[in-house]
């Protein structure tokens, strides 16, 4: 994979957790592919996640745009009374790793994050922490790398709050 492939997909990362920062939505959300994958599993012990989300507990788990979409219209509109109002939140995404086996084609970048956010109603900061990994797919028809699975693993699954994508 050459440099500006690569640059290209640590750029993709970078700017998803700018415009959740910002509650940038309809930006958001243009970067993941119609059949895209959000995931974050619960850890089934100390040392092992779950592996199916199909069969095993999730703490998210959503499977194509359109719930990523919807998501997004109850948190914008109000109707997620727990994210009323929406927290404001800073994500701080390590330098990641990118590789890939096709030329560039699909592209896997794997990254450390934290994430802080501020709760209006409680007056307090809670904290998150983990690793992504980010499959991007390239995009024939814009040349843009597109998120098609995005796998979030908290380091801790004691929850300070409550939890939604913003969060993370």
């Amino acid at each position: 994979m050459d440099s500006e492939k690569k640059s290209l997909a640590l750029d993709v990362v970078q700017r998803e957790a700018l415009y959740l920062d910002e509650q940038r939505w309809d930006e958001w959300t243009a970067l993941y592919a119609p059949d895209c994958v959000f995931w974050v599993p619960m850890w089934k012990t100390d040392t092992q996640l779950t592996s199916d989300p199909e069969t095993e507990l999730s703490f998210i788990y959503l499977d194509g745009i359109r719930y990523l979409e919807e998501r997004v219209r109850r948190v914008v509109s109000g109707r997620a009374v727990s994210s009323v109002p929406v927290p404001r939140t800073s994500h701080l995404v390590g330098p990641g790793l990118a590789s890939s086996d096709d030329g560039g084609q699909t592209v896997v970048v794997q990254s450390a994050w934290r994430s802080q956010a501020y709760l209006h109603k409680d007056h307090e900061v809670v904290e998150y922490a983990g690793r992504y990994t980010h499959v991007l797919t390239l995009d024939a028809a814009t040349h843009a790398y597109r998120i098609q699975q995005k796998k979030i693993v908290l380091n801790c699954d004691h929850l300070q709050s409550k939890l939604d994508f913003f969060y993370l």
